[in-house]
């Protein structure tokens, strides 16, 4: 098997070795050029390339963002994911990545007009009867139009731009070779997981280039809400998005963060403050189901009050368990019971491989934690910044071999953002009150009758299923003793040194089987008057001597 992946990897380099040599010239312009060599591909460093002063002038972490920048659209893609991941990277790592932005050069109409019409199959007046020229937005991977459809209606048009996917491929293929020889060849860097790190992000980034994902996140989002009188998630055109062409209903309102504007309007920005945290903190404890980049740009003010939100690329999805684990953090955080919440991140997480979690170590996670909160102990919860403390003990928590969930750490960036969103908009705003609102109605919910009731079902279901293939199983575990079939599989980690401690044992065994015999003997030969006295006496220093060995033997 490692014969098959060592060739898969070689095929890769080979595949894709112009951009390889591009990466790590470029790596190694920018100061990482030791890093490049530890992982055995410095021989594709071209030795002409102008050696960059970066090195020299500039900190580790601005290095890493300049690098970032020159290496195109993936690469700050990659970082602004980094930016917000603080249970992955250093502190200082996440200020910087988090100053990237995704600006690229705007298509125009003529370069975008036929990657269109190749997705509806056919001319634009085929489904449109209008089309602007100008994009209303422009990112690395897609760029937005508006349009009316030949019903009347205002969409936007989000369309790929041409080779995202190929490029996208291609860079996520040599990361992995980087990340494959970060880990095998740099120790000290292992405990940060590349491989691990670049698979989650393959999927986040190529999930984000196929529409049809983000389509499948706005229905869902519809039915999460198709009740509400509040919250607006435009229409999927279904009928004319493909996986590379999405088309929505145009949502029309200010900017969440041109909060001044919808003042003007006569709209409380405190009761869409309210409204909107309701809607949100349903998403995480209610739906499981909660949109991963509530920034102010993604959410909009409509005329009528209501709120709008945009861009569905980046969202999370929790299990039951990871939902009654956020309400108890808000729990925790409420009651300043810092041990709590470490037991929470505990229990929501598995160990790192290979690493252990002694009780010393979530001691001092408590500790750390504590330290975190010390500075606003006693202070309302008004002016505890509970989104950014979070996300700061994800880092802590990192650091005591314990890493959360991706989609949790998302959930504290977007309280993060909220939290900010919050103050700006009412500086009285509590987001611990708001979160243990929701965080008291999940629990009345969960201890409800019917709840309890539908969950003895589930039990007395497994039982029932286990009652019935137990005896089978124990009648064929029988049937193998029986048949002298039956085998024990032990894993011993350490096996040399468990042969050693065994082989040891045996010896003092042994020895003292000696020495009691020698001692016994010696009694008997004592109380025998027929023995002469030097006999007994050479008796008794043997015996004494093989038992003094057997004890300093036993001491080592």
């Amino acid at each position: 098997m490692s014969l098959i992946r060592s060739a898969a990897r070689a095929g890769k380099v080979v595949k894709n070795v112009g951009r390889l040599r591009e990466i790590v010239t470029t790596m190694a312009r920018f100061g990482f050029g030791a890093l490049v060599q530890r992982t055995g591909l410095g021989r594709f460093v071209d030795p002409l390339s102008r050696r960059d002063e970066t090195g020299t002038i500039y900190s580790t972490p601005v290095r890493l963002r300049l690098l970032f920048e020159e290496l195109g659209p993936t690469f700050i893609k990659i970082g602004q994911i980094l930016g917000g991941r603080p249970d992955l990277i250093p502190p200082d790592f996440v200020t910087e990545l988090q100053k990237l932005q995704d600006s690229t050069q705007t298509l125009s109409i003529t370069e975008i007009r036929p990657l269109i019409e190749a997705e509806i199959q056919g001319p634009l007046e085929k489904c449109f009867s209008s089309f602007d020229t100008e994009a209303l937005a422009s990112a690395s991977i897609a760029q937005v139009h508006a349009a009316r459809t030949l019903q009347g209606e205002d969409v936007v048009v989000k369309i790929q731009k041409p080779d995202v996917e190929k490029k996208l491929y291609q860079d996520l293929e040599i990361l992995e070779i980087l990340a494959f020889g970060i880990e095998k060849a740099i120790p000290e860097l292992k405990i940060f997981r590349p491989v691990a790190v670049v698979e989650e992000f393959k999927r986040i980034l190529l999930e984000e280039t196929d529409f049809r994902h983000e389509a499948t996140n706005i229905l869902q989002f519809r039915k999460n809400f198709s009740g509400s009188d509040f919250l607006v998630i435009p229409r999927v055109y279904s009928e004319l998005s493909t996986r590379k062409l999405l088309v929505l209903e145009r949502l029309r309102g200010v900017k969440l963060s041109q909060f001044e504007s919808f003042q003007s309007l006569g709209i409380s920005p405190a009761e869409v403050l309210r409204k909107g945290m309701d809607a949100f903190f349903k998403s995480i404890m209610v739906d499981g189901f909660f949109h991963g980049d509530p920034h102010p740009g993604n959410i909009l003010v409509l005329p009528d009050g209501r709120m709008g939100l945009l861009d569905f690329g980046s969202v999370g999805k929790l299990s039951r368990k990871s939902r009654m684990s956020i309400i108890n953090m808000f729990l925790a955080l409420l009651a300043e019971d810092y041990d709590a919440l470490v037991w929470e991140y505990v229990q929501i997480s598995p160990a790192i491989s290979g690493q252990g979690r002694s009780t010393s170590r979530l001691d001092q996670m408590s500790r750390d934690v504590a330290a975190l909160y010390t500075p606003y102990h006693g202070l309302p919860l008004k002016d505890i910044p509970s989104g950014k403390l979070l996300m700061e003990a994800t880092g802590v928590a990192f650091r005591n071999n314990i890493v959360l969930p991706a989609d949790l750490v998302l959930v504290f960036k977007a309280v993060m953002t909220l939290e900010g969103i919050g103050r700006l908009l009412d500086p009285n705003f509590d987001l611990v009150g708001a979160a243990t609102k929701y965080s008291t109605i999940l629990i009345k919910e969960r201890y409800n009758p019917k709840r309890i009731t539908k969950d003895l079902l589930f039990f007395v279901r497994d039982l029932s299923r286990l009652l019935r293939i137990a005896p089978r199983q124990m009648g064929e575990t029988l049937r193998q003793l029986e048949s002298g079939e039956f085998r024990l599989n032990f894993r011993i980690v350490d096996l040399e040194k468990y042969s050693r401690s065994q082989s040891a044992g045996a010896s003092k065994i042994s020895l003292s089987i000696v020495a009691v015999g020698l001692l016994l003997c010696s009694a008997y030969v004592a109380s025998n008057d027929a023995v002469p006295i030097w006999a007994q006496l050479s008796l008794w220093t043997a015996s004494l001597s093989v038992s003094g060995l057997v004890v300093l033997r036993s001491l080592r």
